[in-house]
């Protein structure tokens, strides 16, 4: 089937205010859904990207940028268009925020826990549990302080971030499209910023699943974490690693 394509840039200040905020949350957790059901040894395929709407506004940050890659079967069906590829962009912090996630994680527990109509079995099923903040806890001490730094050697440094693409339209080029057009959108931040020519493309994500992708995408591992087995119900544990590409601003 032949299909019409256009992609939509939006601020993600503005993002909440638009119908495609939940749309885009419900995309990106069926995007890592698929992606997770690959590497069931990992234990992570039940469960979500995001939890919630917001969060994915707040990952995104106040600066950040998202692009989505729509499809319809004809011009004429561009109003029904559906979702089929994003990717976004942010200030790149080298912090984790480990402390800020082990916080949300308590409040939606209690928050179930004041249910009374709901079993614990139930509160606990496809949730983080009190144990699993023990465990994210003993690794924050673990890792000691954070650095937040956005620049390195005066060069600015750009996370990408939520790259998905709709497992039926994969393999057609649309994650190579959006990351140009991330690119192109940062040199263009950088250039009006007064900063560059050199700025940097980071990209923080699982090892055990997508090393292989963002290596043979040009980048380079610049940072690895560890996080024992129990950290987000994982039970072998894994590790987050940090790659980096060098950009020249248009």
């Amino acid at each position: 089937m032949d299909y019409q394509y256009h992609t939509k840039r939006i601020l993600a200040r503005d993002l909440a205010e638009t119908p495609e905020l939940r749309s885009l949350w419900e995309f990106a957790n069926l995007a890592f859904a698929h992606s997770a059901q690959q590497y069931p040894e990992m234990g992570i395929s039940e469960g979500k990207r995001f939890e919630q709407p917001s969060d994915f506004t707040e990952e995104m940050g106040i600066n950040g940028i998202t692009f989505i890659h729509y499809a319809s079967s004809s011009s004429e069906d561009a109003g029904n268009a559906s979702i089929v590829a994003t990717a976004g962009c942010k200030p790149w912090s080298s912090a984790l925020n480990l402390d800020q996630r082990l916080k949300r994680m308590r409040e939606e527990r209690e928050a179930r826990e004041k249910e009374p109509a709901k079993s614990p079995e139930h509160l606990n099923e496809g949730f983080y549990t009190k144990e699993h903040e023990d465990q994210l806890l003993k690794q924050i001490e673990k890792l000691g302080p954070e650095d937040d730094s956005q620049e390195q050697d005066g060069v600015p440094r750009w996370e990408v971030m939520t790259v998905c693409v709709h497992p039926d339209f994969q393999k057609k080029g649309l994650a190579d499209k959006l990351l140009a057009k991330v690119a192109d959108e940062v040199s263009s931040q950088v250039k009006s910023s007064g900063k560059g020519p050199e700025f940097k493309l980071m990209v923080r994500t699982m090892k055990e699943i997508n090393e292989k992708y963002w290596l043979s995408k040009g980048f380079k591992p610049v940072g690895e974490k560890f996080f024992e087995a129990g950290t987000f119900g994982s039970p072998t544990g894994f590790h987050i690693l940090d790659l980096s590409q060098d950009h020249h601003t248009n």
